[in-house]
C-alpha cells in the first residue's frame, strides 16, 4: 500500500517539477538531473497523507507543497555529497551532481532548488497569501539557521570526534538535520486548517518522532544494506568519522528505538480524533521497514 500511494504522488510531484525547472540551460540541466532522479519522495507522501486530514487544501495545493520540499530536499543532497560535506560520489543510484556537472555547478543547482521551491508556493493559484506566507514560513524555519543547516553544521563539527558525542546529543543533530524536514512535510499539509491547537499539536508530535526515527532507519541502513540497495555510497559516516546511532547504542538497540518511535508516532495518532489518518499510518510504518 505505502509504495502504490508514492508510486501515485511521485508521478505528480515529477510532473510539477519539471514543468517548474524547464530545461533552457546547463543548470536547469543540472538541477532536473538530481530532482527528478529515482527517489522514494516520502516527504512529499508526507505532505500528500497530511492534506487528506485537511479540506482546506485543494489537492493543486497539495501538489505545489510537496514539490516544495522534495526541491528543497534535493537541494540539501546536492550540497551534502560535495566534497566540502560528506564528500560523496553516488546518490539515488547515479554519480552525484557535483561528479557529474562540477563542483561550482552543483552549488548553483541546489541554490537555485531551494529558491525554485519558495517560488512555486508564492505562485499558486489556490493559496491565499496568508497562507502562502505560512507555508514558506515553516518550509524557511526546518531549513534554515535553527534547522537543517544548523544540524548540518553539528553533524561536521562533530566529525572525528564521536567520543565525545553521547544518544541526547546524536538525538539533536538527527532531529535538526533530518527530522525538522519531515516534521515540516507533516505540517504543509495543515495549511489553510482551522481545526483546533491540540490536533496540530498532536501532528507535529507525530512529525517529530517519524522524522527521528527516519533518520535512524538511515544509521541502520548505511552499515546493514550494499550500495546497490541503497542507491548512494555505504559506510559513508564510517568513511567520514561521524557518530551514527548504531555506534552509539548499538545495532539491535539503535532498532528498538526506531520503533519505538514509531510505535509511539501512532499512539498518538490512534488515541486522537482524527478521520483520513490511514496513509500517515501506512506511511510511518513503512519509515522504518525500508531498505533503502
Amino acid at each position: 500500500m505505502p509504495l502504490e500511494y508514492l508510486s501515485e504522488v511521485k508521478e505528480l510531484v515529477r510532473t510539477r517539477i519539471s514543468l517548474a525547472i524547464e530545461n533552457t540551460n546547463l543548470i536547469e540541466e543540472s538541477m532536473s538531473y538530481s530532482a527528478l532522479s529515482k527517489s522514494k519522495m516520502i516527504r512529499a507522501g508526507l505532505v500528500h497523507a497530511s492534506s487528506e486530514i485537511n479540506t482546506n487544501l485543494t489537492k493543486n495545493s497539495t501538489i505545489t507543497l510537496a514539490s516544495s520540499v522534495e526541491l528543497m530536499h534535493t537541494y540539501s543532497l546536492i550540497h551534502d555529497d560535495l566534497p566540502c560535506m560528506d564528500d560523496d560520489d553516488l546518490r539515488r543510484g547515479q554519480p552525484s551532481n557535483h561528479i557529474k556537472y562540477g563542483e561550482a555547478n552543483a552549488v548553483l543547482a541546489g541554490d537555485a532548488l531551494q529558491a525554485l521551491a519558495y517560488e512555486i508556493i508564492c505562485d499558486d493559484e489556490d493559496m491565499k497569501s496568508v497562507e502562502k506566507v505560512h507555508a514558506i514560513k515553516l518550509l524557511s524555519n526546518s531549513c534554515g539557521k535553527t534547522g537543517m543547516i544548523y544540524g548540518q553544521y553539528l553533524d561536521i563539527l562533530h566529525e572525528n570526534n564521536s567520543d565525545n558525542i553521547n544518544q541526547d546529543i546524536l538525538e539533536e543533530i538527527h532531529n535538526l538535520k533530518t527530522g525538522r524536514l519531515i516534521e515540516c512535510s507533516v505540517m504543509l499539509g495543515q495549511i489553510g486548517n482551522d481545526s483546533n491547537e491540540s490536533t496540530q499539536d498532536v501532528l507535529k508530535e507525530f512529525g517529530k518522532k517519524i522524522g527521528l526515527a527516519f533518520q535512524i532507519t538511515d544509521d541502520i541502513l548505511d552499515v546493514t544494506e550494499t550500495e546497490d540497495v541503497l542507491g548512494k555510497n555505504n559506510n559513508s559516516d564510517i568513511k567520514n568519522n561521524k557518530a551514527t546511532y548504531v555506534e552509539i547504542v548499538g545495532l539491535d538497540n539503535a532498532l528498538k528505538r526506531a520503533s519505538d518511535l514509531t510505535d509511539s508516532a501512532l499512539s498518538i495518532l490512534e488515541e486522537s480524533d482524527l478521520d483520513n489518518k490511514g496513509n500517515l499510518v501506512s506511511l510511518a510504518r513503512y519509515i522504518i521497514k525500508r531498505s533503502n
